[in-house]
């Protein structure tokens, strides 16, 4: 089964599991308290014990006592700041397309474990975070310390770290921030990913813009040679659809999505190596929409045109080299960028057109030319 159609499954599969819902199914419910029982299995048997954060030292170093990482996929510190300091962080590595730790999975900061958090993000060469938090009090529980200062802000200091905010972009739902962080005399940048509108235990109204921050996060850092920590307040729920979502884009842009692909199998396997990694029946739905809507994404790019055929748009009277070079470009378009909003399309389009009219020597006509006079 080629790509394409392994994405039309999917999407169609996921239709049928909401129209399903919309009859009173409960299709999502159901998996997900599958989920939930394996879980439980994994907790009551101590399938995956929790050792290290259940020892007395470690506690108050956990949001919440019911969250803790597991032992085999704790995130281990040996960067010392203090002789304070030890290794443990409510942390846990999870896995990507090519390397084992390709995500850490976190807590969002306790004010007692900023350090922690930044000698982490400095041991294991963070260059890209993004996060779901809360930085303000919900109900009567601050959700997650504020471990960076905002843009006109003086620099922060947390211990020997100085983090200052060198630049700040607004995109719909979330920010883009330049982070300076500085230890030791050396100077390192995080680019964080704040996404501002992800309501704890709860979903947003649209996908498009985590969509479209994953994509920017995917820009940013394109491979698994370091990985990219990603925290809400638990550092499982929203983190875990986040991480689903971001390894699945990594999967589609390969073009290595299996036939038999299961957003089921994909959590389970998560939640192997992070406690709760998608921690309600809304974010589990919500992985699985937004997951549709990535490959339907793809699957609009992917409609193009075979080499024998001359695409829409093209002049009849370029030669067919040109043409052969505008399908395969737009291929390759479709194989690297599968995430590319309609403009950056457009204007790399505009940029093949300009470089086909200088090497052919022809006009280029990129909207399709009417079929009778006067249309």
């Amino acid at each position: 089964m080629d790509q394409a159609a392994i994405l039309r499954k999917f999407v169609l599969g996921v239709e049928a599991m909401r129209a399903g819902d919309q009859r009173g199914e409960d299709n999502f419910g159901s998996d997900f308290m599958k989920l939930r029982r394996l879980s439980t299995k994994y907790r009551t048997e101590k399938i995956y014990p929790t050792n290290a954060g259940e020892k007395e030292e470690n506690v108050k170093k956990n949001r919440y006592k019911d969250i803790l990482p597991f032992d085999h996929s704790r995130v281990k510190l040996s960067l010392k700041t203090s002789s304070q300091d030890a290794d443990y962080v409510n942390a846990n590595f999870i896995k990507g397309t090519r390397k084992p730790e390709a995500y850490i999975a976190t807590q969002g900061p306790l004010p007692n474990t900023v350090i922690d958090f930044w000698r982490m993000n400095w041991e294991y060469g963070v260059k890209v975070s993004s996060s779901a938090p809360c930085f303000l009090f919900c109900a009567v529980q601050k959700k997650c310390e504020r471990y960076f200062p905002l843009l006109g802000e003086d620099p922060s200091s947390f211990g020997p770290f100085r983090i200052s905010c060198e630049s700040e972009q607004s995109r719909p739902d979330y920010f883009i921030r330049t982070l300076s962080v500085e230890y030791q005399n050396e100077t390192r940048r995080v680019t964080q990913f704040h996404y501002m509108n992800w309501p704890d235990h709860d979903v947003p109204s649209s996908f498009d813009s985590i969509l479209d921050m994953i994509g920017m996060v995917r820009e940013q850092q394109d491979h698994e040679d370091v990985p990219i920590c990603v925290h809400c307040s638990a550092g499982c729920g929203r983190t875990g659809a986040i991480c689903a979502i971001d390894y699945t884009w990594n999967l589609l842009k390969a073009g290595k999505i299996p036939e038999d692909f299961d957003v089921f199998q994909l959590i389970q396997e998560m939640r192997t190596q992070r406690h709760s990694a998608v921690q309600t029946k809304e974010q589990y739905e919500l992985v699985h929409r937004a997951i549709a809507q990535l490959f339907e994404q793809q699957l609009q790019l992917l409609q193009s045109p075979s080499d024998a055929e001359i695409p829409d748009g093209m002049d009849e009277g370029i030669p067919l080299s040109c043409n052969v070079l505008w399908v395969t470009w737009e291929r390759r378009l479709t194989r690297v960028l599968p995430m590319c909003t309609i403009p950056v399309i457009s204007v790399l389009r505009l940029l093949m057109s300009l470089f086909l009219l200088k090497s052919c020597s022809h006009e280029l006509v990129l909207q399709p030319q009417s079929s009778a006079a006067g249309t």
